[in-house]
């Protein structure tokens, strides 16, 4: 089981060190948003310096889960709405998730399925997190790319042959335990090696390490907290069920963060019982 268990962790490895960098745009966003005093305008010329990048983050500003009912024409328009730190988040879930062909046939998960969980998950978070706009260049990656970690995970059960076990202990309720049981490597490890491997900012890789530790650091809690709400609220399995919506609530009220909101957010994405499309404006962030 030891040797197994190694061997699943090497393909892991194997499979992240053998994926080619990121886009230079990608690099080049994260050098101009570390400056303190980058504008719209400036975030905007450099995503735009990419067509895949340009048209994916256009696609987002028109989505109706953002619930803006302009319509959204250029990349200065999108970012102007979004904001810089999260028109920097998206263009790095974007990159991130373009490097991978997504198929997730041992989880028993169809890709729509899967796209749509991170896409809800993401619109939650920045309608809920709106007053705390400078914390979602970091959280922003973090919730569009949570469990990317699946994906290469699936790849490697089908080159190691063994995707037909995994499918038949796979479940819904206990995913990353299951993982660790058979894999010694659950989703979010993986998603922490595939920022080292792409040198993300330090803040990024620990706050997916002290995800679902019992002890972080004090600094990392304005990042994780939020985090750990998504990851009960929204899963790719099952998004804002009673149970999900009172374990969320209720970690939102021992994390101390805004209830009030959380709740005006279930609320405005009509996510009790089912996500809708929502109905909300909101006005143009100035950075």
């Amino acid at each position: 089981m030891l040797k197994n268990i190694q061997t699943m962790k090497d393909f892991v490895i194997n499979e992240i060190d053998a994926l080619p960098p990121l886009p230079q745009t990608i690099l080049e966003l994260q050098r101009i948003c570390a400056q303190e005093h980058s504008s719209i305008k400036q975030v905007a010329n450099v995503i735009e310096q990419d067509p895949f990048l340009t048209m994916d983050l256009i696609k987002s500003a028109n989505s109706p889960l953002y619930g803006y009912h302009r319509k959204i024409n250029s990349i200065l328009q999108a970012v102007s709405l979004f904001g810089i730190s999260t028109a920097k988040g998206l263009a790095i879930a974007s990159a991130i998730k373009a490097k991978f062909v997504i198929n997730l046939t041992p989880y028993n998960i169809e890709v729509s399925q899967f796209v749509d969980t991170s896409n809800i998950k993401n619109a939650f978070l920045c309608r809920w997190q709106q007053k705390n706009i400078h914390l979602l260049e970091i959280l922003v990656p973090c919730a569009l790319v949570m469990h990317i970690g699946m994906v290469i995970i699936s790849n490697c059960l089908k080159q190691s042959g063994k995707q037909e076990e995994f499918m038949q202990n796979i479940n819904s309720h206990q995913f990353l335990e299951i993982e660790q049981n058979l894999l010694g490597y659950n989703q979010f490890e993986v998603l922490e090696h595939l920022f080292e491997h792409w040198n993300f900012e330090e803040t990024m890789v620990q706050v997916v390490h002290y995800l679902n530790s019992p002890t972080l650091p004090k600094e990392l809690q304005i990042y994780i907290y939020p985090l750990r709400v998504l990851n009960a609220l929204i899963n790719p399995y099952e998004i804002a069920s009673e149970a999900q919506i009172l374990e969320a609530r209720n970690l939102v009220q021992q994390y101390q963060l805004d209830l009030a909101s959380f709740d005006t957010t279930l609320e405005d994405m009509r996510l009790n019982p089912a996500p809708t499309l929502p109905e909300e404006d909101y006005p143009l962030v100035d950075e």
